[in-house]
């Protein structure tokens, strides 16, 4: 007699060990960082060919895929020669996986080795798939001859051509090359 409740305990002690965890309602789901890498060199190409280089101190990937750089970031566009052409570099950047979308924030300079003109704000988008950089906040571009300021700015990635939204300050309207 004494065996079957033995037994018996023994199976009501499974069967109770077995019951799902309850979650208690003020515990959270864990929503930091899943990955974090240390000083990090990405390629990204296309058809095999180099096209941009990100090099970071550190980086943080999130669980829906997107990413921080909390040390910044220094992004180097090549072309088809994959000579560097631009080079992009910022306190800190975040890259948005369901829009493609990288934000660089905090002293953001842009610098075309061609032509040689410099682009310096607070806060820089680049989206991939359409190929532009952008931004609503104040800008400077130093070019060899001149320093435009205005605010906001459409520009290809390679910042070969630009657009400032609304342009402040005083320019030369009548320098174009003959």
């Amino acid at each position: 007699m004494t065996r079957f409740f033995i037994i018996g305990l023994f199976f009501l002690f499974f069967l109770l060990a077995c019951e799902p965890t309850k979650m208690n309602p003020k515990d959270k789901p864990y929503s930091g960082a899943i990955l974090k890498a240390f000083d990090v060199f990405t390629i990204l190409s296309d058809s095999a060919k180099k096209k941009v280089t990100l090099k970071t101190r550190l980086q943080l990937e999130f669980i829906d895929g997107n990413q921080e750089f909390p040390k910044g970031v220094e992004v180097t566009y090549y072309n088809e020669k994959k000579e560097p052409y631009t080079k992009l570099t910022s306190n800190y950047a975040q890259y948005f996986r369901g829009e493609n979308k990288y934000v660089a924030t905090g002293n953001v300079i842009v610098y075309n080795l061609q032509k040689k003109e410099e682009l310096r704000t607070e806060e820089l988008i680049w989206t991939p798939n359409n190929q532009k950089i952008y931004t609503q906040k104040f800008v400077t571009i130093q070019t060899p001859t001149e320093l435009l300021t205005g605010n906001g700015l459409t520009a290809r990635e390679d910042f070969k051509e630009y657009v400032i939204t609304n342009p402040t300050g005083k320019f030369d309207i009548n320098s174009q090359k003959k």
